[in-house]
């Protein structure tokens, strides 16, 4: 089983630092390397390494390898959903054009193939699968009934955030009555069980995965579907788990090729504020002779004061990673050294390096997505109160959206109701599916009817959104 978490996943060499290693070598000069800080802000803590490290053959961290796990990088990646405000306004406004209008009960369609057929659904047919579909419970993951339409959205936002999301399926029978009900996993209390290839795969779930807690409370442990686990209490289990992309175990949010884009909006943000707030930039570098001839401003000293390096003491004193920052830095020259010398360093007040390098970061969030500024509702020229808009989301409604709401839908309707279904004995609801629709849908309907009838009546044209409609 050892063998099997050599996980090709996304964990890189520890970052490398142009601070050490060059400031000893006498004679020479090469430029700094910087290093990406997306691996640092990714590495595990001691907790989670040595939960690892321990278990490493029981459970298959989010990402990393063997040697070196990287199970951060999933609570980083859902972060960025808050820390990234062009992330979150993009995910929230797909939540809302793909999940916000009504659900309509529509005849079973295959989510492949286009097969010929009527799709139209009577109201007593409606009637029927809507009783159907109350006899199904939903849970959010903190305990709450929801409805199927907030399932889906918060589905999305799960697999928006790391690329992956799960829903335990339980199913008994009660004073002879069967019950059912679908319940929303956080990802992070989610673990895949290390099994080797062919076997069948299980989850452990535990809101805290630290050794202590897990050997307290004991993980519980749902096997993927389609196998369902009988329980001593007669209940059974299944976990659902989509996921983005092909990776072996877990999946990736689809918008990873703008993680760095991401992390720069953050970064430019919690910049601009602590500057702002506590100027935590030095300021003024003052360098004097010293009175020790054996003082050693070095590796050396910055040990002595609890520190791993000269750099480190550095940063940690006079950078934004220190928790009070200092603005005055004061060093000591060797005894005998000529006069002090005075520096003033001065913050970037470049506006248009922020205005261009944000831009760029918005655009490339935004192509990420899928999605484009107009529909993102930003200041571009033929706005919302045309006809742009609304052909611009038809496109999209019939690509990326369309997409998205089959993703969510799928195991909803092609495994949800339809395990519903077998267990109420209700083989006949398996003729119908819900279908997922924009709060816009009634509107690019309206406008199709007008425009029918303004071709067979005559007129001036469709109604444009926010206008009157004038009659003939």
């Amino acid at each position: 089983m050892g063998e099997q978490i050599l996980l090709n996943q996304d964990c890189q060499e520890p970052p490398y630092n142009p601070k050490q290693g060059y400031r000893r070598r006498a004679g020479s000069y090469r430029f700094a390397e910087p290093s990406s800080p997306i691996p640092a802000q990714v590495e595990d803590v001691k907790d989670i390494r040595e939960f690892f490290g321990k278990y490493k053959d029981v459970y298959v961290p989010y990402a990393g390898t063997d040697k070196h796990t990287s199970h951060s990088l999933q609570a980083f990646l859902n972060s960025l959903l808050e820390l990234s405000p062009t992330h979150g306004a993009c995910a929230d406004k797909i939540q809302k054009l793909c999940f916000g209008g009504k659900v309509d009960f529509v005849r079973r369609l295959d989510p492949v193939y286009n097969l010929e057929g009527d799709p139209e659904v009577s109201a007593a047919e409606k009637l029927r699968f809507y009783e159907f579909v109350k006899k199904l419970k939903a849970f959010d993951s903190s305990g709450q009934e929801i409805n199927l339409r907030r399932l889906a959205k918060n589905n999305y936002w799960s697999l928006a955030g790391d690329g992956n999301y799960f829903i335990e399926l339980q199913r008994s029978v009660v004073a002879g009555m069967p019950q059912f009900s679908a319940i929303i996993r956080k990802n992070e209390h989610c673990l895949y069980l290390a099994t080797d290839t062919g076997q069948q795969r299980w989850l452990a779930v535990s809101p805290i995965w630290r050794e202590d807690y897990i050997l307290r409370y004991p993980p519980q442990y749902v096997p993927l579907y389609p196998l369902w686990a009988r329980e001593a209490d007669g209940f059974e289990r299944t976990m659902i788990h989509v996921k983005n992309g092909e990776k072996w175990w877990y999946g990736r949010p689809a918008t990873i090729g703008a993680l760095l884009d991401k992390y720069y909006e953050f970064q430019a943000s919690d910049y601009k504020s602590k500057q702002t707030a506590a100027a935590f930039i030095g300021q003024v570098f003052i360098e004097v002779e010293d009175t020790d001839p054996q003082y050693d401003m070095g590796d050396e000293s910055a040990m002595q004061d609890g520190y791993d390096s000269l750099a480190e003491q550095f940063e940690q004193n006079h950078t934004n990673r220190a928790e009070r920052p200092q603005t005055v830095v004061l060093s000591t020259r060797p005894f005998g050294s000529k006069q002090a010398f005075v520096f003033q360093f001065s913050p970037n007040t470049n506006e248009n390096w922020y205005k261009v390098t944000q831009e760029v970061a918005e655009t490339n969030i935004i192509k990420a997505h899928g999605v484009s500024r107009r529909i993102m509702g930003m200041d571009v020229a033929a706005g919302l109160n045309t006809n742009a808009y609304l052909e611009e989301f038809e496109i999209l409604s019939a690509t990326t959206f369309r997409d998205i709401q089959e993703t969510i839908s799928e195991p909803i309707n092609n495994i949800i109701l339809a395990e519903a279904a077998l267990h109420f004995g209700q083989q006949d609801m398996l003729e119908y599916s819900l279908q997922f629709n924009s709060p816009f849908s009634e509107m690019i309907k309206e406008r199709k009817d007008a425009a029918k009838n303004n071709n067979n009546g005559g007129g001036s044209g469709p109604v444009q959104p926010g206008e009157p409609e004038v009659p003939a």
